[in-house]
Parts: structure tokens; sequence; C-alpha cells
């Protein structure tokens, strides 16, 4: 008797572990739609604030015609005060720059404004002489610190860093924001938030209309790295999984966002050293790229999930060194293996 109930009960068993394994892997079932197409979609203040930086940038390269920096002006336009904006519905938006920075780089990125005002108008730069460099074709034109550093690309990518960078992975893709305890409308809008710091289409990549910022780059890097792809599907994704309570898959799609936007930024930075390398004895083009790429470099520190350590991205730094006018075509090599070593870019890292 004994013997004939042990695989009465194994097979018992057998059906209930396969039952437990068939419910956790059909879980949910809802469609992924194949655009980023939702009810109640609202981003409206990211899209301000992405048209607000670039309207400071503009400004700030008004710099190579000749004419002074207006730092108080470029102030205004990072808190939104006194209606600084061309477009007017950035004046009334009810929206700033200021309080969606990281709150350590506020003071860094006004320091980097107020430098550029302080030239007045602005002359002829050289090593040790701050002004308007003149790449080697005798059109493009930058404005240089003493130290060869671009004042608007200082601003724009603290910016792109600080603030679109930062709140994508580190603010509204977190469990505060987007977690399973989160009430669903709220869960929804913030996710929504995330995307819209992205600025792509709802279309994208079919459609890449309009390009903005973080975006803008990411798209530029995909057709090498597939970055941006991945991150317009795991935003679709992860948006119906909320609409379904799918968390797993949520918190699946976060980690592929944060991860194919850092990989992103960090391929642009390679893709800047190599026009750097390739311009070295250009140096108006060199410094514009290196420019480029050292504030890149310096944006990864915003996410806590970053596959670079913060020692690594010091090292980066490092290889750049104190004074554009005087870094080596080594010291270049030397970042650019580094970086592509940590994010996978080896194979592809001179197509870059």
């Amino acid at each position: 008797m004994k013997k004939l109930l042990l695989p009465i009960i194994a097979l018992g068993l057998a059906i209930t572990i396969q039952s437990c394994k068939k419910d956790k892997v059909d879980g949910p079932t809802y469609t992924v739609p194949t655009t980023y197409n939702f009810d109640s979609v609202d981003y409206s203040g990211q899209t301000y604030r992405l048209q607000m930086i670039s309207e400071l940038v503009t400004e700030i390269r008004k710099g190579t015609t000749g004419v002074a920096v207006d730092g108080a002006k470029l102030l205004n336009m990072y808190t939104n005060t006194g209606s600084p904006f061309v477009n007017s519905a950035l004046n009334t938006s009810g929206k700033q720059l200021k309080d969606k920075t990281f709150a350590a780089d506020q003071a860094t990125i006004e320091a980097w404004i107020t430098a550029a005002a302080a030239l007045g108008v602005p002359g002829s730069g050289s090593n040790g002489t701050a002004g308007i460099v003149i790449a080697n074709n005798g059109t493009s034109k930058y404005l240089l610190d003493a130290n060869g550093y671009e004042y608007k690309e200082a601003v724009e990518k603290h910016l792109q860093g600080a603030l679109v960078y930062y709140q994508i992975t580190e603010v509204y893709l977190s469990n505060d924001k987007v977690g399973s305890a989160v009430a669903l409308a709220d869960r929804q809008h913030h996710w929504d938030e995330a995307f819209g710091y992205f600025g792509v289409p709802t279309d994208y990549p079919t459609n890449k209309t309009g390009l903005l910022h973080v975006g803008k780059y990411a798209s530029d890097r995909d057709s090498i790295v597939g970055n941006a792809t991945k991150v317009m599907n795991a935003f679709i994704k992860g948006r119906a999984a909320i609409n379904s309570n799918d968390n797993e898959t949520v918190t699946e799609q976060i980690a592929i966002i944060r991860d194919n936007v850092e990989k992103g930024v960090a391929a642009t930075a390679v893709h800047y050293i190599n026009g750097a390398i390739r311009d070295i004895a250009n140096v108006g083009a060199c410094n514009h790229q290196l420019s480029e790429s050292y504030f890149l470099v310096k944006s990864l520190k915003y996410n806590s999930t970053k596959k670079v350590t913060d020692t690594q991205i010091q090292t980066l730094l490092a290889y750049f060194g104190a004074n554009f006018y005087e870094v080596t075509v080594t010291d270049l090599q030397a970042a650019k293996d580094l970086l592509s070593s940590i994010y996978g870019f080896d194979s592809y890292k001179d197509q870059l």
C-alpha cells in the first residue's frame, strides 16, 4: 500500500509545481503598442524644460559673434525670472531649470554662466586667454575659457547630465515615483515624465523629427549601439506593464532604460574623443569636441546603477587634463580605450 501511495504523492507534487510555474510565466495579459500611445499622457513640463535648455544655449552661442554674453539674462533663463524666453509659453509655464537640477551642481552651472559674461565683449582666445577661437575652416567659432573649455558646452552638458539624465534615471524611474506601492495615476504620470525628458517623438524611431538633448545624442549612436531604440521600446513596454500592474516587467524595463541611456551618453563621449583625435591640430574644433566629451563623462555620475565607477570617472577626466590646449593623442586614446572597455564598445569604438 505504501509503495502505491508514493508515486501518487509524487505525481500530485509534480502537478502542483507545474501549475505554479505556469501561473508565474503567464502573468497578466495585455497589448503593448508600437508607439507611446496611452490615455492621459502629459509631459508638458519636461518639454518646456528641454526647450528652455535650447534657448539658453542659443543665447550663450551669441558670444561667438563678438557680443558680450548677457549673464543676467542667462541666469534669469535658468530660473525663469523676468520673461527671458523668446517662446512666451516658456515664460508663463510655471517651470524652471534650476529647481530640477541636481542640487550640488546648480552653483557650478551659474558659475560657468557668470564666467562667460565676465569676458565682456570677447576678443581672440588662445592658450591662457579666454575668448573666441576660430576653427581651421575659418567659419566655425567657439567661445573658450583660458584653458580651452567651451562655455556653451559646459552649461549645456551640465544641464543634460545634472537635469535631464539625472531626472530620467534617478528621479522619475525611482521606486518612490514608479514603484508598485505608488497610486496608479501617479505611477503612470511619473513614467510619462521620465519619457518626456528623453526628448523623442511618441513614434520614434520611425519619426526622428525634433529630437532634443539626451534623446538626440542617443539617436545619433543608435545605428551602431542600438541604445535609443531599446530605450524607446522599454518606455512603451513599461508603460503598458504599469497599466496592467505587471510589476516584474516594469522593473525589467527600468533597468533597460537606465542601462541604455547611460550607454548612449558614454558612446557619444567616445564619438567626440574620436573627433578630437582627428582634429588635434585644429585647435577650435578639437577643444569644442574635448568639451563635449569631458562634460558628458562628468555626467555619467548621476545614475546610481551606472556601469562606470566613480573612480573610473575621475581617471577618465584626468586623461583630459586641466588644460585642453595641452592634451595629447596618447591621453585621448587612453580615455577612449577605458570607456570602450567599460561599456563593451571595443569592436566598434573607432566607428562611433
